[in-house]
C-alpha cells in the first residue's frame, strides 16, 4: 500500500508537471512564437490580459488557460503568448516594452482581455470576446479557424 506521504508526493510531482508542460507551450516573445508557428505549422494564441486587476482576465485564465483539455489542445495545435499589463507586478522594462509594442500593433483600443488567433505571418485570423464561457466553448471557436 502507498503511504499517505508517497500519493502526496506524487500528487505534487504531478502537479509540477502540468506546470511546466502549460510553460512549455507559452513564447516568451513574438518574434520566436511567429518562427515556432511557421515550422510547427501552427496558430499564435495572443491573449492581452491585466492579470492582477482585470476580473474577467483572471477568469479567462482560471476556466480555459488552466484547463487541462486547453492545455493539450493548445500544445498539439498552438503557440501561445500571453501580454500581461499588470497592476501590481512590475515587469522587467524589455517584457514591458515588448508587451507595449503587442498593444500598438494589435490591441490599440487596449481591451482587456483581448484575445487574438494569428496566422504565423502576423495577420490576424479571428478575435474571440471572451464573457465566462468553458475551454469547451474556447476550443470550440479556435477549431474553426485550425482544423
Amino acid at each position: 500500500m502507498y503511504s499517505v506521504q508517497k500519493i502526496k508526493l506524487l500528487l505534487m510531482a504531478l502537479f509540477l508537471l502540468s506546470c511546466l508542460l502549460v510553460e512549455a507551450q507559452m513564447a516568451s516573445e513574438l518574434p520566436g512564437a511567429f518562427s515556432q508557428a511557421q515550422e510547427t505549422h501552427k496558430k499564435v494564441l495572443l491573449i492581452f490580459s491585466g492579470s492582477d486587476w482585470c476580473a474577467a482576465c483572471i477568469r479567462f485564465e482560471k476556466n480555459i488557460l488552466d484547463d487541462s483539455h486547453f492545455q493539450q489542445f493548445a500544445t498539439e495545435n498552438l503557440v501561445v503568448v500571453k501580454a500581461d499589463f499588470p497592476q501590481r507586478t512590475k515587469l522587467g522594462k524589455e517584457v514591458a516594452r515588448q508587451n507595449e509594442a503587442l498593444a500598438e500593433r494589435y490591441n490599440p483600443k487596449g481591451q482587456f482581455p483581448a484575445i487574438l488567433l494569428l496566422e504565423p505571418d502576423g495577420s490576424v485570423a479571428g478575435s474571440y470576446d471572451y464573457s465566462n464561457e468553458d475551454a469547451v466553448n474556447f476550443i470550440a471557436f479556435l477549431k474553426k479557424y485550425i482544423l
